[in-house]
Protein backbone atom coordinates (compact mmCIF):
# COMPACT_ATOMS: atom_id res chain seq x y z
CA UNK A 1 0.00 0.00 0.00
CA UNK A 2 0.64 3.83 0.36
CA UNK A 3 3.32 3.42 3.39
CA UNK A 4 5.84 1.14 1.94
CA UNK A 5 6.65 3.44 -1.21
CA UNK A 6 7.72 6.22 1.52
CA UNK A 7 11.46 5.49 1.71
CA UNK A 8 11.85 5.48 -2.18
CA UNK A 9 9.98 7.93 -3.23
CA UNK A 10 11.74 11.37 -3.11
CA UNK A 11 9.76 14.38 -5.57
CA UNK A 12 10.99 17.63 -6.52
CA UNK A 13 8.62 19.22 -3.77
CA UNK A 14 9.63 16.90 -1.09
CA UNK A 15 7.38 17.01 1.58
CA UNK A 16 7.19 19.38 4.79
CA UNK A 17 5.18 20.65 7.61
CA UNK A 18 6.41 23.96 7.29
CA UNK A 19 3.39 26.50 6.15
CA UNK A 20 3.40 26.23 2.35
CA UNK A 21 1.10 28.86 0.71
CA UNK A 22 0.18 30.02 -2.89
CA UNK A 23 1.52 33.83 -4.07
CA UNK A 24 -1.53 33.97 -5.92
CA UNK A 25 -4.54 36.25 -4.95
CA UNK A 26 -6.77 35.42 -7.64
CA UNK A 27 -8.05 31.95 -8.80
CA UNK A 28 -6.50 30.45 -11.77
CA UNK A 29 -9.15 28.18 -14.21
CA UNK A 30 -8.50 24.68 -14.56
CA UNK A 31 -10.70 21.34 -15.64
CA UNK A 32 -9.34 18.55 -14.00
CA UNK A 33 -10.88 14.99 -13.76
CA UNK A 34 -10.68 12.76 -10.83
CA UNK A 35 -9.96 9.26 -10.01
CA UNK A 36 -13.31 8.36 -10.44
CA UNK A 37 -13.94 10.23 -13.68
CA UNK A 38 -15.40 13.17 -12.37
CA UNK A 39 -14.41 16.33 -13.98
CA UNK A 40 -14.59 19.14 -11.44
CA UNK A 41 -14.05 23.05 -13.58
CA UNK A 42 -13.39 25.75 -10.94
CA UNK A 43 -14.85 28.49 -12.44
CA UNK A 44 -17.92 26.49 -13.17
CA UNK A 45 -18.00 25.57 -9.80
CA UNK A 46 -17.17 29.31 -8.59
CA UNK A 47 -19.63 31.15 -10.84
CA UNK A 48 -22.70 28.78 -11.29
CA UNK A 49 -22.70 26.61 -7.82
CA UNK A 50 -21.22 30.14 -6.12
CA UNK A 51 -19.75 27.96 -3.86
CA UNK A 52 -16.11 28.51 -1.91
CA UNK A 53 -13.95 25.48 -2.95
CA UNK A 54 -11.38 24.24 -0.76
CA UNK A 55 -8.19 22.72 -2.26
CA UNK A 56 -5.65 20.50 -0.35
CA UNK A 57 -2.65 20.46 -2.31
CA UNK A 58 -1.13 16.67 -1.30
CA UNK A 59 1.50 13.75 -2.17
CA UNK A 60 -0.07 10.30 -1.23
CA UNK A 61 3.51 9.83 0.30
CA UNK A 62 3.51 12.94 2.58
CA UNK A 63 3.47 11.70 5.83
CA UNK A 64 1.38 14.87 7.05
CA UNK A 65 -0.69 14.90 4.06
CA UNK A 66 -1.83 11.70 5.48
CA UNK A 67 -2.34 12.54 8.79
CA UNK A 68 -4.89 15.88 7.46
CA UNK A 69 -6.35 13.51 5.04
CA UNK A 70 -9.29 12.29 7.72
CA UNK A 71 -9.98 15.90 8.74
CA UNK A 72 -10.48 17.09 5.38
CA UNK A 73 -12.97 14.22 4.46
CA UNK A 74 -14.32 15.45 7.69
CA UNK A 75 -14.64 18.97 6.17
CA UNK A 76 -16.21 17.42 2.65
CA UNK A 77 -19.00 15.60 4.66
CA UNK A 78 -19.86 18.48 6.98
CA UNK A 79 -20.44 20.94 4.86
CA UNK A 80 -22.55 18.43 2.36
CA UNK A 81 -20.54 16.24 0.08
CA UNK A 82 -20.19 19.55 -2.39
CA UNK A 83 -23.66 20.32 -2.86
CA UNK A 84 -23.40 23.42 0.02
CA UNK A 85 -21.60 26.32 0.32
CA UNK A 86 -18.08 24.60 0.45
CA UNK A 87 -16.44 22.75 -2.79
CA UNK A 88 -13.40 20.30 -1.41
CA UNK A 89 -11.39 18.78 -4.05
CA UNK A 90 -8.12 17.39 -3.38
CA UNK A 91 -4.91 17.58 -6.08
CA UNK A 92 -1.92 15.53 -6.17
CA UNK A 93 1.44 17.01 -7.14
CA UNK A 94 2.71 13.65 -9.23
CA UNK A 95 1.43 10.55 -9.09
CA UNK A 96 -1.07 8.45 -11.04
CA UNK A 97 -4.19 7.14 -10.36
CA UNK A 98 -4.31 3.77 -8.67
CA UNK A 99 -1.75 5.60 -6.36
CA UNK A 100 -3.98 8.01 -5.39
CA UNK A 101 -7.45 5.06 -5.33
CA UNK A 102 -4.53 3.46 -2.73
CA UNK A 103 -4.73 6.99 -0.45
CA UNK A 104 -8.32 6.95 -0.88
CA UNK A 105 -8.47 3.34 0.05
CA UNK A 106 -5.88 3.33 3.18
CA UNK A 107 -7.06 6.42 4.71
CA UNK A 108 -10.97 6.29 4.10
CA UNK A 109 -11.23 9.30 2.46
CA UNK A 110 -14.41 10.05 -0.23
CA UNK A 111 -13.82 14.14 -1.29
CA UNK A 112 -12.65 14.16 -5.25
CA UNK A 113 -8.87 13.55 -5.96
CA UNK A 114 -7.03 14.54 -8.35
CA UNK A 115 -3.74 12.71 -9.59
CA UNK A 116 -0.59 14.27 -10.18
CA UNK A 117 -0.48 12.60 -13.65
CA UNK A 118 -3.87 11.36 -15.33
CA UNK A 119 -5.81 13.99 -13.58
CA UNK A 120 -3.53 16.75 -14.43
CA UNK A 121 -2.72 17.38 -11.00
CA UNK A 122 1.30 18.20 -11.46
CA UNK A 123 0.11 21.47 -14.00
CA UNK A 124 -2.03 22.60 -11.49
CA UNK A 125 0.57 22.67 -8.78
CA UNK A 126 2.71 24.42 -11.04
CA UNK A 127 0.08 27.15 -12.12
CA UNK A 128 -0.38 27.70 -8.30
CA UNK A 129 3.14 28.24 -7.75
CA UNK A 130 2.68 25.46 -4.32
CA UNK A 131 5.91 24.85 -3.30
CA UNK A 132 5.68 22.38 -0.55
CA UNK A 133 2.57 19.96 0.47
CA UNK A 134 -0.04 20.12 2.35
CA UNK A 135 -0.91 23.08 1.04
CA UNK A 136 -4.38 24.45 2.03
CA UNK A 137 -6.20 26.97 0.23
CA UNK A 138 -9.62 28.49 0.00
CA UNK A 139 -11.30 30.59 -3.04
CA UNK A 140 -13.81 32.58 -2.54
CA UNK A 141 -16.95 32.80 -5.33
CA UNK A 142 -15.86 36.07 -6.60
CA UNK A 143 -12.31 33.98 -7.84
CA UNK A 144 -10.46 35.62 -4.46
CA UNK A 145 -8.00 33.22 -3.05
CA UNK A 146 -9.03 34.39 0.31
CA UNK A 147 -6.54 31.81 2.34
CA UNK A 148 -3.46 31.87 0.59
CA UNK A 149 -2.24 29.59 3.42
CA UNK A 150 -4.26 27.60 5.61
CA UNK A 151 -2.07 26.43 8.60
CA UNK A 152 -1.55 22.76 8.81
CA UNK A 153 -4.63 21.39 11.47
CA UNK A 154 -4.61 19.89 14.28
CA UNK A 155 -8.34 18.66 14.52
CA UNK A 156 -11.34 18.81 11.57
CA UNK A 157 -12.98 21.23 14.03
CA UNK A 158 -10.46 23.85 13.15
CA UNK A 159 -11.07 23.66 9.69
CA UNK A 160 -15.01 24.09 10.44
CA UNK A 161 -14.52 27.40 12.56
CA UNK A 162 -12.59 28.54 10.01
CA UNK A 163 -15.48 27.94 7.38
CA UNK A 164 -18.09 29.20 9.70
CA UNK A 165 -15.90 32.22 9.66
CA UNK A 166 -16.67 33.09 5.68
CA UNK A 167 -20.25 32.49 6.82
CA UNK A 168 -20.74 29.04 5.31
CA UNK A 169 -23.34 26.89 7.30
CA UNK A 170 -22.78 22.96 7.72
CA UNK A 171 -24.96 20.82 5.50
CA UNK A 172 -27.00 17.86 7.11
CA UNK A 173 -30.80 17.05 5.92
CA UNK A 174 -32.35 19.12 7.64
CA UNK A 175 -34.30 22.23 7.93
CA UNK A 176 -31.95 24.73 6.27
CA UNK A 177 -31.28 27.66 8.45
CA UNK A 178 -32.35 31.28 7.93
CA UNK A 179 -32.97 33.04 10.92
CA UNK A 180 -31.31 35.22 14.00
CA UNK A 181 -30.84 32.58 16.60
CA UNK A 182 -28.04 32.84 18.49
CA UNK A 183 -26.93 28.95 19.70
CA UNK A 184 -24.38 28.10 22.98
CA UNK A 185 -23.25 24.78 23.62
CA UNK A 186 -20.16 24.26 25.88
CA UNK A 187 -17.74 22.20 26.57
CA UNK A 188 -16.54 21.42 22.79
CA UNK A 189 -14.49 19.55 23.21
CA UNK A 190 -17.30 17.10 25.08
CA UNK A 191 -16.66 14.05 27.11
CA UNK A 192 -20.13 13.45 28.58
CA UNK A 193 -22.93 16.03 29.10
CA UNK A 194 -23.04 18.96 26.24
CA UNK A 195 -24.90 22.06 27.56
CA UNK A 196 -26.77 24.34 25.47
CA UNK A 197 -28.49 27.24 25.40
CA UNK A 198 -30.42 29.94 23.40
CA UNK A 199 -29.74 33.96 23.29
CA UNK A 200 -32.94 34.68 22.17
CA UNK A 201 -36.28 34.43 23.86
CA UNK A 202 -37.81 31.67 22.23
CA UNK A 203 -37.14 28.21 24.45
CA UNK A 204 -35.66 24.56 22.67
CA UNK A 205 -37.94 21.70 21.84
CA UNK A 206 -35.87 19.06 20.34
CA UNK A 207 -32.24 18.08 19.96
CA UNK A 208 -30.36 15.83 17.15
CA UNK A 209 -26.77 14.55 16.89
CA UNK A 210 -25.67 13.46 13.13
CA UNK A 211 -22.98 11.67 12.25
CA UNK A 212 -20.73 13.88 9.75
CA UNK A 213 -22.04 11.41 6.80
CA UNK A 214 -25.33 12.81 8.02
CA UNK A 215 -27.44 9.86 10.11
CA UNK A 216 -28.76 10.81 13.06
CA UNK A 217 -27.85 9.16 15.92
CA UNK A 218 -29.19 10.88 19.32
CA UNK A 219 -32.51 12.37 19.14
CA UNK A 220 -34.03 13.76 22.07
CA UNK A 221 -36.93 15.93 22.86
CA UNK A 222 -36.80 19.14 25.36
CA UNK A 223 -40.09 19.22 27.47
CA UNK A 224 -39.75 22.00 29.89
CA UNK A 225 -40.31 25.07 28.07
CA UNK A 226 -36.62 26.78 28.64
CA UNK A 227 -33.89 28.22 27.01
CA UNK A 228 -31.42 25.55 27.95
CA UNK A 229 -30.74 22.01 27.75
CA UNK A 230 -28.63 19.30 28.46
CA UNK A 231 -27.27 16.04 26.36
CA UNK A 232 -25.43 13.19 27.11
CA UNK A 233 -23.00 11.88 24.36
CA UNK A 234 -20.81 10.09 26.68
CA UNK A 235 -21.74 6.72 24.79
CA UNK A 236 -20.20 8.42 21.02
CA UNK A 237 -16.62 7.77 19.70
CA UNK A 238 -14.24 10.55 19.44
CA UNK A 239 -14.57 12.00 16.59
CA UNK A 240 -16.84 15.12 14.96
CA UNK A 241 -20.78 15.72 15.20
CA UNK A 242 -23.39 17.81 14.08
CA UNK A 243 -25.69 19.29 16.67
CA UNK A 244 -29.15 20.25 15.25
CA UNK A 245 -31.44 22.09 17.77
CA UNK A 246 -35.43 23.10 16.95
CA UNK A 247 -36.74 26.21 18.68
CA UNK A 248 -40.30 26.89 19.74
CA UNK A 249 -40.48 28.91 16.44
CA UNK A 250 -40.12 26.19 13.96
CA UNK A 251 -36.46 27.24 13.41
CA UNK A 252 -33.42 24.86 13.56
CA UNK A 253 -29.53 25.55 14.17
CA UNK A 254 -26.86 23.28 13.39
CA UNK A 255 -23.24 23.64 14.80
CA UNK A 256 -20.58 20.85 14.71
CA UNK A 257 -18.94 20.30 18.18
CA UNK A 258 -16.28 17.64 19.44
CA UNK A 259 -16.23 14.62 21.23
CA UNK A 260 -12.76 14.31 23.32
Amino acid sequence: MIKRYLLIIITAFGFSIAQAQTPLTEAVDFTAKDVHGVQHHLFDILDNQEAYVFIDFFSVTCGPCQTIAPMVDSLYKVFGHNFGQLYVLGIDQNFNNQMVLEFEEEYNISYPAVSGIEGGGSYIFEDYQIPYYPSLILIAPNHTIVEQSIPVPTSALELVELMESYGLLPYVAVQEIDNPLRLNFYPNPVADKLNISSTIGTHIVHIDVYQITGQKIISQKNTNAQRTSQIDVAGLKKGLYLLSVEFASGKRLSKPFAKQ
